[in-house]
């Protein structure tokens, strides 16, 4: 039995996470801001605690002494400013760590991902125990995850918290909402476009099996004081992953295509133009290097240790229009905040 204190509850991979750890037993309260996002909670016996990771004061009520703490809250997103990120992701997590630590939980659980990995220009798989991470300036998402995998080492270390901190590689499943708000738009007008040839590997991850290596994270002995990768090794290409994601969309495959340095100067442009006039850019840096990199991610680390491997092939997930319940009548993306919390 686990008592559990989870952020990012209401997120894409935290409503999946709630659903495991409510079949383990024991207590599991989630923070939430929204007063429908606690009645859905409640109605699946998870206990909703208000809160705001944004706030001072914002988490005091959250953790529970020996309580495992889930901490799934970020904000995702190819495009924002750093301040952005860094209220949620870096300084949301900070805050959460100064309240929970001196109720003395059993264990601190951080869900970061392999993108603080992207800047780095290799064939060969990538993992914690091979190489320092250290993603590029306009990487802001990997940035901030990495700030914030630091601060959970060194605020756990000194308070002799056991922690544990998860890179999951390029998640999937039905109501990916992050992935998808910029996805559809693109393939819907027919702009999407491959960058390259397409043929780079993408580091798949389904969302049940990124939770089942989260649960154990938070349950297995000899997990405590690492750094875990999490990714299937099925060798999923850029152009594999983007035609699957459009069948089981309904939407139509991308036809184009771009030489990578075109896109990567293109999508600069796009965030000069989305500066200076205040909206948001179509397509940035950031996101045309995490469709064009080379993600090989080694896991072995999780699976040798925790007895964890993602067993979910992309192949098997991307049926023909088996999301489309993710759009709404008119084939957009059924509207959700950016922040997963």
């Amino acid at each position: 039995m686990m008592n559990a204190a989870v952020t990012g509850g209401t997120g894409f991979l935290g409503r999946f996470l709630l659903g495991a750890l409510l079949q383990r037993g024991g207590e599991v309260r989630a923070m939430v801001r929204r007063r429908e996002d606690a009645a859905r909670l409640e109605e699946t016996g998870v206990i909703p605690v208000y809160g705001d990771l944004t706030q001072p004061g914002g988490c005091e009520h959250l953790v529970k002494p020996d309580d495992v703490v889930f901490h799934a809250a970020a904000r995702v997103d190819m495009t924002g400013s750093w301040r952005e990120f860094a209220a949620l992701t870096v300084e949301g997590t900070r805050r959460l760590l100064g309240a929970a630590l001196p109720q003395g939980p059993r264990r601190f659980v951080y869900i970061s991902s392999a993108a603080v990995y992207l800047r780095l220009r290799t064939t060969a798989p990538v993992s914690a125990e091979s190489v320092a991470a250290c993603p590029s300036s306009y990487n802001l998402y990997g940035r901030a995850k990495l700030a914030a995998e630091k601060l959970v080492q060194r605020l756990c270390t000194e308070a002799g918290c056991p922690w544990v901190i998860l890179r999951l590689g390029f998640l999937y499943g039905p109501g990916n909402q992050a992935l998808l708000r910029r996805l559809v738009p693109l393939l819907r007008s027919g702009r999407m476009f491959t960058v390259g040839n397409g043929r780079n590997r993408i580091a798949t991850l389904h969302v049940e099996d990124a939770v089942a290596a989260i649960v154990a994270a938070g349950a297995h002995p000899a997990a405590v004081g690492h750094v875990y990768d999490v990714a299937h090794p099925e060798p999923v290409t850029q152009r594999e992953f983007l035609d699957g994601t459009a069948d089981a969309l309904g939407l139509p495959r991308c036809r184009l295509r771009a030489p990578y340095r075109l896109a990567f100067c293109t999508a600069g442009l796009a965030e000069l133009w989305g500066r200076l006039v205040g909206r948001t850019p179509p397509f940035t840096r950031a996101m045309v290097a995490l469709l064009a990199a080379e993600q090989a991610i080694d896991a072995s680390r999780i699976v040798r240790e925790l007895d964890c491997a993602p067993r979910t092939r992309f192949a098997d997930c991307v049926q023909p229009g088996v999301w489309a319940e993710d759009l709404d009548g008119r084939g957009s993306v059924q509207s959700r905040a950016k922040v997963e919390g």
